[in-house]
């Protein structure tokens, strides 16, 4: 069963229910807080909307690389066999 978890992500407050480690789901906060400070720099007018779905697609943009590169380095492995 999982455990309940607050986080503080742009200065609001969330709980969710986790099976990680709290301080691995607080490390993951921390990311997605310091994703959306950077776009809040960079856009102040923008809305609290607008702000998470950039840091979301910032986020997915990073994982989509790190899968591209994950699949380079299977394939690169598989033709040193």
């Amino acid at each position: 069963m999982g455990k309940e978890v607050e986080v503080k992500i742009l200065g609001n407050k969330y709980s969710f229910i986790t099976d990680k480690n709290p301080e691995e789901a607080f490390k993951i906060a921390m990311f997605v807080d310091e994703l959306g400070r950077k776009i809040k720099e960079e856009e102040p007018y923008s809305s609290e909307n607008t702000i998470a779905i950039l840091t979301a697609l910032n986020i997915a943009d990073k994982y989509f690389a790190l899968a591209d590169e994950i699949e380079k380095l299977k394939s690169h492995v598989g033709d040193l066999k």
